[in-house]
């Protein structure tokens, strides 16, 4: 009996390290990408000169980074940061930064992966945090064993005293480990 105690840490620490070496295999996947595309935005803009709104269409250059986590091979979680400019104002751009959470549901074709999801998050440039929800389209193509092209499409409504609807078009490249 003198001997299991120190038994037990030694039981205990390989006991660790096997739940550890699972813990990673199932990380296997997680992937680090980016995307650059544009911006469609259709909000209420501020006519020069005047406080008479009206609603226009805009575009910009749009770009960011991303994370993909599998949990499942037929969901993932993305944490995402993507870069924009809008105009509410006419003729001033405002910087603006989304840090979406997105939740993508995958279907797995052999070397494409399609897929549908939400996102939600929170966009900052206006002056304040505000809040965005909307819905996406996911395409992947694997080039090589850890290297995909991706599509993806977002629709998002974003929380302002104005209304301001966001289609998001992105191309890009994600790197799995």
């Amino acid at each position: 009996m003198r001997h299991l105690g120190h038994v037990a840490p030694v039981l205990l620490v390989l006991a660790s390290a096997l739940a550890s070496s699972s813990a990673q295999a199932t990380a296997e996947g997680v992937g680090l990408g980016m995307a650059i595309g544009a911006d469609y935005t259709n909000a209420d803009v501020r006519l020069a000169n005047t406080s008479t709104l009206e609603r226009q269409g805009r575009t910009s250059l749009a770009w960011g980074f991303f994370v993909d986590i599998p949990l499942l091979p037929t969901f993932y979680i993305s944490p995402a940061a993507m870069l924009y400019e809008l105009e509410l104002n006419e003729g001033t751009k405002t910087a603006i930064t989304d840090i979406d959470l997105n939740f993508k549901f995958i279907v797995p074709l052999n070397r494409l992966r399609l897929g549908a999801g939400i996102t939600a998050g929170l966009t900052t440039g206006l002056g304040d945090y505000l809040g965005h929800y909307g819905v996406l389209g996911y395409g992947a193509l694997n080039l090589v064993s850890n290297i995909d092209a991706f599509v993806l499409v977002q629709y998002k409504e974003l929380r302002h005293d104005r209304d301001i609807n966001n289609i998001h078009a992105f191309v890009g490249g994600n790197f799995r480990f």
